[in-house]
């Protein structure tokens, strides 16, 4: 069925070429004129959801043909928690995302139905622009080409856009954005989405190794969907003219709900932290003394901080080291193994029977809990060097605020748990080699 506009304009261009002596439109005219199809395109952001996976924001690019009336919404964020391998894969981080189409009305109204804010702007390209991406969105979700291994910051749903519209405009984005210093590092600018969660928000700070504090650009900054936007709103593409146009139009909300409660900074230290840390290392420390001054029940509160912490912070830095194993590179260069060191764990395990039988430190138990106890605590001084000489760059405030002085004040605690009990089994020896002699009559030698 011809379009009534395509038939009034071949019916026209039949009439002036009857009066003008030129030939009617030929049937591979009509076809070729059917095939010129009109493209538009649209950015769809996606304010941020409730479940840990949905607090960086999403995004997708709608393809409309204005010839044919389709509209679809491409979408680079496909995953499945029923995918057999789909755990081993997040451990090993090799997690399998997919892209696909969606109709436009459902698609929307699931992020609706789960109360997120959506935003639509227009992408403005030239049609043969147009066009090229429309055709290579189709060659991207071809069965061999849809799946790819996602990386949360290097490549995810936001930079698979960045880096389509980046093609079609013939590198013009990265030209601009690529050597241009974005306002957070990595560390901060996912600490400020995620902090409205305050355990994802603190365990996130602790994996993030010292990669997650290089200096950055706004190019790469792009991971973030919200981020994308904002700086594809001020950027101008150049026209073949020698003039300019903005990339993207008006910002039009789509979904209108509430947007989430997200702060506009990243947090700030926590001191409650360094209350914590202080907290642990005060106990400890007049456990020490409470020891040194003869009252044994204090090796009971020792034990009761050392074996918990050691357990806790022993599997946190056997953790780290298991990442070492992954392709989870952002965890690798982690300066937390110093505070939270696997030996910790241990550690932990040969205080046990060490307080348990106050004879056993004089045994391998609190000989290996004695010297366990020092190396951890050399190491959160080496974290500190390091640090604050800035030989090494980590936002790794709470971890250090928490960590370091406990693990000072537990290697003098259990130190003086062990000289303590040194003495108490001396002095029952000393008697016994003394009772002989005593009891001796000068009459027995011959």
């Amino acid at each position: 069925m011809i379009h009534p506009l395509l038939l009034r304009t071949l019916l026209a261009a039949a009439l002036v070429g009857m009066f003008a002596g030129a030939p009617a439109p030929t049937l591979a005219a009509l076809q070729e004129f059917e095939q010129e199809d009109r493209y538009r395109v649209f950015l769809l952001t996606m304010d941020q959801g409730e479940e840990v996976w949905e607090l960086f924001g999403h995004n997708a690019l709608v393809i409309r043909n204005e010839s044919t009336g389709q509209e679809l919404a491409w979408n680079w964020g496909l995953f499945d928690f029923d995918d057999v391998d789909f755990i081993p894969r997040f451990l090993r981080g090799t997690m399998l995302y997919s892209m696909g189409p969606a109709e436009v009305q459902p698609f929307l109204q699931a992020y609706a139905r789960a109360g997120r804010r959506v935003y639509s702007n227009e992408v403005h390209l030239t049609q043969e622009e147009a066009r090229e991406l429309d055709e290579f969105v189709r060659w991207n979700y071809l069965p061999e080409n849809r799946d790819y291994i996602y990386d949360y910051f290097r490549d995810n749903c936001s930079t698979r856009i960045r880096d389509v519209l980046d093609g079609v405009l013939g590198g013009a984005i990265h030209q601009r954005f690529g050597d241009e210093p974005a306002r957070w590092t990595y560390r901060e600018q996912s600490r400020q989405l995620v902090q409205i969660v305050g355990w994802v928000d603190q365990g996130l700070s602790f994996l993030l190794g010292t990669r997650g504090d290089h200096p950055r650009t706004e190019w790469e900054a792009m991971f973030v969907p919200m981020r994308l936007l904002e700086l594809l709103e001020a950027m101008e593409v150049e026209e073949a003219d020698g003039g300019t146009r903005p990339l993207l139009g008006p910002r039009e909300v789509v979904v209108d709900v509430p947007p989430p409660p997200t702060p506009p900074e990243p947090p700030s230290f926590a001191w409650i932290w360094l209350f914590l840390g202080l907290l642990g290392a005060a106990g400890l420390g007049a456990a020490g003394l409470a020891l040194r001054r003869g009252r044994g029940g204090a090796r009971w509160v020792v034990g009761a901080v050392a074996v918990p912490w050691g357990l806790i912070t022993g599997l946190l830095g056997a953790l780290l080291v298991a990442s070492w194993f992954t392709d989870h590179v952002f965890i690798h260069r982690n300066v937390n193994i110093l505070y939270a060191s696997p030996l910790a764990l241990i550690l932990a395990l040969a205080l046990v029977p060490a307080l348990v039988r106050r004879v056993w430190w004089e045994g391998w138990p609190g000989r290996i809990a004695r010297w366990l106890a020092v190396v951890v605590a050399l190491g959160s001084v080496l974290g500190l060097l390091l640090q604050l000489t800035g030989l090494v760059r980590q936002g790794n405030a709470e971890v250090v605020a928490l960590a370091a002085p406990i693990n000072l004040a537990l290697a003098w605690a259990v130190l003086t748990a062990g000289r303590r009990s040194g003495k108490e089994d001396a002095v029952p020896a000393r008697e016994a080699s003394g009772s002989p002699a005593s009891d001796a009559s000068p009459d027995a030698s011959p």
